[in-house]
């Protein structure tokens, strides 16, 4: 499965590595500034849009556009995430924030232009009928929307330490981890024409794995090291474990990983890759 991961990963640096080429000076900074945000990571989001297309036997071709897509507008959501205002992290990946690096000015136009450039690689992917661009657009226009990436932001930085629950986290998790999961797992299933009750299954994995994700990351938050985890620590108000424990932490993050496997049933033998990457995702806190 790694190395298949890394030749997924391969494909998508490479491809985005050149969608960021620029050869007008005025603009080289803003340029320098996507890519370093869009370079490296491990390209998860990616990874889960190639295994859901292996469902339904979609070719690879179909699906380079949309993993890149989606791993762009993850790294303009760091971007955003990072910024004084909003989490204050200068740390990212195991390098400095990129507002350290090119101020927080350049910062906020990359991730839009960052954005921009995730949503017209889908309306352009000449491998896509018209109604596959535009139905896989929609979704990933609203991954960070006021029902997405925004919503699950302005809960996380508006709420009062004091007012937190479960359903509040659970919701900030949802909007803003799981919203890219869901999308990655949502555009993959319109591009293989996947029916009701398969869209469904992939829905509800989706936000199953990407609440669990979301779960591990808080626990590394409490336990992880900087330069392991390659992100400041000990930053999260919303974090999971600060409100139910770490022994609950763990029994929620089983709780998520199985719901998320269970739900994937539906597709027999087919879905060996995504309950793979289900392990590996939660693997990090074992």
């Amino acid at each position: 499965m790694r190395e298949k991961m890394q030749m997924i990963k391969r494909l998508i640096d490479e491809e985005i590595d050149q969608r960021l080429q620029n050869d007008n000076p005025l603009i080289e900074a803003l340029y320098k500034s996507a890519a370093y945000s869009a370079a490296g990571g491990k390209r998860i989001r990616a990874v889960f849009v190639f295994y859901t297309g292996e469902l339904f036997d979609v070719p690879q071709e179909k699906l380079i556009n949309a993993a890149c897509s989606i791993e762009l507008i993850h790294a303009a959501s760091l971007i955003m995430d990072d910024l004084p205002y909003m989490d204050d992290s200068q740390l990212r990946r195991g390098k400095p924030a990129n507002h350290v690096v090119f101020g927080q000015d350049v910062a906020l136009l990359a991730s839009i232009g960052l954005i921009s450039e995730g949503i017209q690689m889908i309306l352009s992917d000449a491998h896509l009928t018209e109604d596959e661009r535009l139905k896989a657009a929609q979704v990933l226009s609203a991954s960070f929307g006021f029902n997405g990436l925004a919503a699950g932001q302005f809960v996380d930085l508006k709420i009062k330490d004091k007012n937190v629950n479960f359903e509040i986290i659970e919701f900030i998790n949802q909007k803003k981890t799981a919203a890219l999961f869901s999308a990655a797992g949502k555009v993959a299933a319109i591009i293989g024409h996947a029916n009701e009750d398969q869209a469904a299954a992939i829905q509800k994995f989706s936000e199953d794995i990407g609440f669990a994700f979301q779960i591990v990351d808080d626990m590394l938050d409490v336990i992880g090291e900087e330069k392991l985890v390659g992100k400041n620590i000990g930053q999260d108000r919303m974090n999971f474990v600060k409100l139910v424990g770490m022994e609950q932490a763990r029994k929620y993050l089983a709780e998520y990983h199985q719901k998320a496997v269970k739900s994937l049933e539906i597709f027999g033998d087919k879905a060996a890759g995504l309950k793979e990457l289900s392990d590996y995702l939660i693997q990090r806190v074992r």
